[in-house]
């Protein structure tokens, strides 16, 4: 950046992007918008320019913005095994007849997924092609007039079988046509994820949403907004699809985690009953845990124990009432579970001060690292996090979350050597990680489930020039 422009109108111009399409740039990043704003804001001066984007009569404006700086590089059948599961599974089980099925693709791009969707039902035929009703929503003008042309490279259609591109595709000089039978299958549309738009998101909307591999870009915060207005336009037992790096755990408890073979996904819960809840003292039935049997790894969880089925399934309110009646809660155990209790009702700043407090304590000084890390990247520091990470995999090497989650936070801010390394110090540690720590800290997601994770991670490394 050079010294014409000063840090105030940048930092403005980023909370502006932040504020109106939701990308947040950390303040390291800033200077990768100077050549965008100098540009913009040529013909009228910086201030001018600003003052535009502040002003009722911006709408064309941001339109070329959202242009440039939202191009999303997608393909077709992209994590196919959510595909699989959505298309063979999920879909087929909200069928009824004679009722439509209405499935949103938000940051579509330039339409491979909602592209994908249509192209897998009528292969498989396990759904009507005339009551399934696909929407593609993105940001980004350019990218749906892109998708509504249905035109493509090859390089777009490079996990698509020679077989299905013969089937579905008409080649030209000037690409892949995408046949029209299934073309007009799928509709687009230019929206605002931001926008309240109350209209659009009514309740019962969707039977399913696609979100994949865009929360990615957004602070918490605008995330947590996003998904309770999509938790309210889906209908009871919707679904919603993440990306495989994506998780609910401190953003939402609207949603179930559930697992198909390799591919993860959410359901809507049902309303609570309007009866008073299952009391505290029930007792929870051994078969309900998940993780694999044997003594706990630490000691001091003695009397706590009980707790960790709950947090499996993710019955959070129950495990507080329970942790606060034992006598053990004042133990730097039961404060651990407390804090992660905080993070996963979305109380950051509580679990934070716990996570100070526990750092002193040598049995829980990594967990307490990696919880400070968890709350910063909530709040959008992701530098932060890294460190605090990195100060958990010191305090305990065989941590293999906190490899984890400072690989995938590196492979965000281009650190491409970096994240390979402890992506694959990931990978190797899984396996061994202590079932404690993948209750607390997995996300809600199981052993498996994180070294698929960990390997699509790698893969996005492997295919950064």
């Amino acid at each position: 950046m050079t010294e014409a422009l000063s840090r105030s109108p940048l930092a403005r111009f980023t909370a502006l992007v932040e504020r109106r399409l939701g990308l947040h740039y950390e303040p390291e990043q800033w200077d990768e918008l100077a050549p965008l704003l100098f540009e913009r804001s040529a013909s009228r001066g910086v201030e001018g320019y600003l003052s535009l984007l502040s002003s009722s009569g911006s709408e064309a404006e941001w339109r070329a913005l959202a242009e440039r700086l939202t191009v999303g590089e997608t393909y077709f059948l992209r994590h196919p095994a959510q595909l699989e599961v959505l298309v063979s599974k999920v879909l087929p089980s909200l069928a009824q007849p004679g009722a439509s099925l209405r499935v949103l693709c938000a940051g579509c791009s330039t339409g491979e997924e909602p592209y994908s969707i249509a192209l897998l039902c009528r292969e498989q035929g396990k759904v009507d092609p005339s009551q399934l009703r696909v929407l593609g929503i993105d940001v980004n003008p350019r990218a749906i007039a892109h998708a509504r042309n249905a035109r493509y490279s090859t390089w777009s259609l490079r996990s698509v079988p020679v077989a299905l591109r013969e089937r579905w595709f008409q080649r030209s000089s000037e690409g892949f046509f995408l046949r029209p039978a299934l073309r007009d299958q799928v509709l687009f549309e230019e929206r605002n994820l931001l926008e309240e738009a109350p209209a659009f998101w009514a309740p019962a909307s969707f039977h399913v949403i696609l979100c994949r591999n865009v929360m990615l870009y957004f602070p918490p915060e605008v995330t947590r907004k996003i998904i309770a207005r999509m938790s309210q336009a889906l209908v009871p037992g919707g679904y919603l699809f993440l990306g495989p790096s994506e998780t609910l755990r401190g953003i939402s408890e609207d949603f179930e985690l559930l697992r198909s073979a390799d591919a993860f996904y959410y359901r809507r819960k049902a309303p609570a009953p309007a009866t008073a809840a299952e009391p505290a003292r029930t007792p929870v039935p051994e078969t309900s845990a998940k993780k694999t049997p044997g003594p706990l790894p630490l000691p001091a969880l003695e009397g706590l124990d009980s707790l960790l089925p709950l947090l499996d399934a993710e019955r959070y309110a129950e495990a507080w009432t329970r942790l606060e009646a034992l006598p053990q809660a004042a133990q730097p155990q039961g404060q651990l579970l407390r804090a992660v209790l905080h993070l996963n009702a979305g109380r950051f700043a509580e679990a934070a001060l716990a996570g100070q407090q526990l750092l002193s304590v040598r049995d829980t000084e990594a967990s307490a690292h990696f919880l400070l890390g968890v709350c910063l990247e909530h709040s959008g520091d992701e530098a932060g996090a890294r460190n605090r990470y990195a100060a958990a995999a010191r305090a305990d090497p065989t941590f293999a979350l906190s490899h984890l989650r400072a690989g995938t936070l590196a492979r965000r801010a281009g650190n491409v050597a970096e994240a390979r390394v402890a992506l694959r110090m990931a990978l190797s540690l899984l396996p061994q990680e202590k079932p404690l720590r993948l209750t607390l800290f997995g996300g809600g997601f199981g052993r498996h489930g994180l070294m698929q994770v960990g390997l699509r991670e790698l893969q996005a490394c492997t295919e950064v020039p």
